[in-house]
C-alpha cells in the first residue's frame, strides 16, 4: 500500500512538472508575477508610479498601484483611484463606437466614408472606408503637426483639426499598413457626424456608462478622476502634453475601469454595449498584408502562440507607457500602465512572460519548407513616418524609425545582433515577433504582427549618412570662414575671397536659423508651423552657395589650395542643398 501511495505521489509530481504553465494559474501565477516584477521596479526607482489590473475567467485576479501617481503631494499610484493616460489604448474605444453604429445600421464599414461628411470636407488622394481606417490600411502617412499641443486652452475641436491637419495619402488604400493617429480621429470624426454628438460624450453615454467606467475619460479637463503626474526617467515631475486630435490618444482610465472593459470584452453573452457577433468583428481578421500573418481586428493587432489566438493594443505617450493584452482562450486579459518612461523592451518581455505563463513559451515551428528568396539585407524605414513634408527628418530623431538588418542569404540575417530564424516562405521568427518580407513592385516591404509595416530604403538614407550629411556642410563653411579671416589677419588679401566669404557666413547664419526653427518645431510639436521660416533658410543656403559657385567660375582662382578649397566646400554646398530638397524642407 505504501509502495501504491510512492507511485501516486511520484506521477502527480512529475505531471505537475511537466504540465504546461497554463495551469499555473490556478494559483495566480499572472498576478503573482506581474505584481513582483512590478514591485520591483518601482523598488529599483526605474519608475515613478505603475498600475496593473488582471481579469481571468470574468473576475479582476489583480488591481493594484505601485509607487507614486504625485509624489510631491505623497499620493500614491492606486489601481481604483487613480487614472493614468493610456496613450492608443484610447483607439480602441473607436473600434468599439464605430462598431455600435455598424450594428444599429447606420454606418457600413465598406462604403465611402465621404459620404458620412461634409460636402466641403477636403478631399483624399483615394477614397477611404470605415474598415481601411480601424485597420491602418487607408494609406496616410504620418504627421506629427497639431497632434499634440502643451496647454488646454491651445486645444482645438475635432471637426476644425481633423480637417486642418489632414496628411497626405502616399499608399493606395488596402495595400499597406501605415500606422496612423491621424486616421482613427477620422474615424471618431465619423462616429461624431452619423451620431450628431460629440465624440467624447457619445463614448460617455455609449460605452463607459454602460460598462460602469466611472473614471475613464476623453475629457481634457479630466474632472471625474484623479490623473497621475507624468515623471522623467531622473524622477523629476514633468509637463504631459494635450492630444489635439483627441481620440487618437488621450483618454485617461484607472486599472480597475480597464479591468471592467476587459471582462467585457471576453465575455461573449455581456451584451451591455455591443452584441457578442459584433464584438467579434472587433478582433476577427480585417485587413493582412500576407496570408502568414494574422493582421489586423479593429485596431486590435491579432497574434498566435502554438496555436492560440490572443490580442494586443501598445499606448504611449511622451511620458506615459501602457499595455492591454486579451488571451480569449484563457480567458484573461492584462492591463500595465507606467508613469515614467520604461524601454519599450522591457514592457514587451513582462507581456511576453506572461503569454509564456498562459499559452506556453514559443514552440519552434518545423522549417521544412522555409525558404529565402529574397536577400533581406539592407537599411529600412517604417512607414509609419513622413514622406512629403518636412517631418521627413524624424525619421531619423525618433528611436526605431529606420532598422538596419545584416547577413546574407547564405549566413543568414540578424537584427541589433538578435539572429532571424526562417520559418517559411521568407518568413522569419525574431525577438519581437514574425517578420514576413514581400517584393512588391520591386520594392522591399516587411509586414509585422503590429500595426506597423517597414520598406526598403538605399543605403544612402540610412541614419549614419543623414547625420554626416548634416554636419559636413556647418564644419565646411565654418572651417572656410576661420580660414578667410586668417587670410585678413595675415594680410594675404590676394587669396582672401569676399564674396565667398560673405556667402559662407549668410549660408552657415541661415542653417544656424533652420536648426533653431527646426527645434522650436519639434518642441512645440507643429514642425510644419515653421515650415515657411525653415522653407526661407533652406533658400538662403541655396542662394548663398549659388552665388559663390557662380562668382568663383566667373573669378577663376589661380592657386591651386584655394581651388582645392573652393571645390570642395561648393560640393558640399551642392550636396547640402539637394539633401534639403530631398527632405521637403525647399
Amino acid at each position: 500500500m505504501r509502495k501504491l501511495i510512492c507511485a501516486v505521489f511520484m506521477s502527480v509530481c512529475i505531471l505537475t512538472v511537466t504540465t504546461p504553465p497554463v495551469f499555473a494559474l490556478q494559483n495566480d501565477s499572472i498576478s503573482e508575477y506581474l505584481s513582483g516584477s512590478v514591485s520591483k521596479i518601482v523598488k529599483q526607482g526605474k519608475v515613478k508610479g505603475v498600475v496593473v489590473s488582471v481579469v481571468r475567467s470574468g473576475e479582476t485576479r489583480l488591481c493594484e498601484g505601485f509607487g507614486f501617481a504625485d509624489e510631491w503631494q505623497g499620493i500614491k499610484a492606486d489601481g481604483e483611484k487613480t487614472a493614468f493616460r493610456i496613450g492608443s489604448v484610447s483607439k480602441t474605444f473607436v473600434a468599439v463606437a464605430a462598431q455600435i453604429l455598424n450594428e444599429s445600421g447606420s454606418l457600413d464599414m465598406d462604403k465611402p466614408i465621404s459620404e458620412y461628411l461634409e460636402t466641403d470636407f477636403p478631399k483624399t488622394k483615394y477614397p477611404i472606408t470605415m474598415r481601411q481606417l480601424l485597420t491602418h490600411s487607408a494609406g496616410f502617412e504620418d504627421m506629427i503637426s497639431g497632434n499634440a499641443v502643451k496647454n488646454v486652452s491651445e486645444t482645438e475641436p475635432l471637426s476644425q483639426s481633423i480637417r486642418k491637419y489632414l496628411p497626405a495619402q502616399v499608399f493606395k488604400p488596402g495595400e499597406v499598413i501605415s500606422y496612423s493617429n491621424y486616421g482613427i480621429a477620422l474615424a471618431a470624426y465619423v462616429v461624431e457626424r452619423i451620431a450628431k454628438q460629440d465624440f467624447s460624450q457619445f463614448c460617455a453615454e455609449k460605452i463607459f456608462i454602460p460598462l460602469n467606467m466611472k473614471k475613464t475619460t476623453f475629457s481634457h479637463m479630466h474632472d471625474i478622476v484623479y490623473v497621475s503626474k507624468p515623471y522623467l526617467p531622473n524622477g523629476k515631475e514633468t509637463q504631459e502634453p494635450f492630444i489635439n486630435i483627441y481620440p487618437e490618444g488621450s483618454a485617461v482610465s484607472t486599472a480597475a475601469d480597464m479591468a471592467r472593459y476587459m471582462q467585457w470584452l471576453l465575455t461573449r453573452d455581456d451584451e451591455r454595449v455591443l452584441s457578442a457577433r459584433s464584438k467579434d468583428e472587433l478582433f476577427k481578421k480585417q485587413f493582412s498584408m500576407a496570408d502568414e500573418m494574422e493582421g489586423m481586428g479593429y485596431v486590435w493587432n491579432r497574434k498566435t502562440r502554438n496555436g492560440k489566438y490572443y490580442y494586443d493594443k501598445k499606448g504611449e505617450t511622451p511620458n506615459f507607457f501602457t499595455r492591454i493584452a486579451l488571451y480569449p482562450e484563457e480567458e484573461a486579459g492584462v492591463f500595465i500602465s507606467f508613469n515614467t518612461y520604461y524601454p519599450e523592451k522591457e514592457i514587451d518581455a513582462l507581456l511576453h512572460k506572461v503569454t509564456d505563463i498562459l499559452y506556453g513559451e514559443q514552440l519552434q515551428s518545423d522549417t521544412g519548407e522555409a525558404s529565402a528568396t529574397i536577400n533581406i539585407g539592407g537599411i529600412y524605414t517604417t512607414n509609419w513616418s513622413s514622406f512629403v513634408t518636412p517631418e521627413k527628418i524624424l525619421r531619423y530623431i525618433t528611436p526605431g524609425k529606420v532598422i538596419k538588418i545584416k547577413g546574407s542569404l547564405s549566413e543568414g540575417f540578424s537584427i541589433n545582433g538578435e539572429r532571424l530564424v526562417l520559418t517559411g516562405k521568407d518568413l522569419y521568427l525574431t525577438p519581437f515577433g514574425k517578420l514576413k518580407f514581400m517584393n512588391k513592385e520591386g520594392k522591399i516591404i516587411i509586414a509585422t504582427e503590429t500595426a506597423m509595416s517597414y520598406s526598403k530604403i538605399p543605403f544612402w538614407q540610412s541614419t549614419g549618412i543623414q547625420v554626416i550629411l548634416s554636419f559636413i556642410f556647418p564644419i565646411t563653411a565654418l572651417a572656410y570662414i576661420v580660414w578667410s579671416i586668417i587670410l585678413l589677419i595675415r594680410k594675404k588679401r590676394k587669396i582672401f575671397r569676399a564674396i565667398p566669404f560673405i556667402c559662407e557666413v549668410a549660408a552657415l547664419a541661415a542653417f544656424c536659423l533652420l536648426c533653431v526653427f527646426l527645434y522650436k518645431g519639434i518642441e512645440r510639436f507643429n514642425i510644419l508651423s515653421f515650415a515657411l521660416p525653415l522653407a526661407i533658410c533652406g533658400w538662403v543656403i541655396v542662394a548663398a552657395n549659388a552665388a559663390g559657385l557662380v562668382h568663383t567660375i566667373r573669378l577663376k582662382p589661380n592657386h591651386s589650395a584655394e581651388k582645392y578649397v573652393l571645390g570642395f566646400l561648393y560640393l558640399v554646398g551642392i550636396v547640402f542643398c539637394l539633401w534639403l530638397y530631398w527632405l521637403n524642407i525647399i
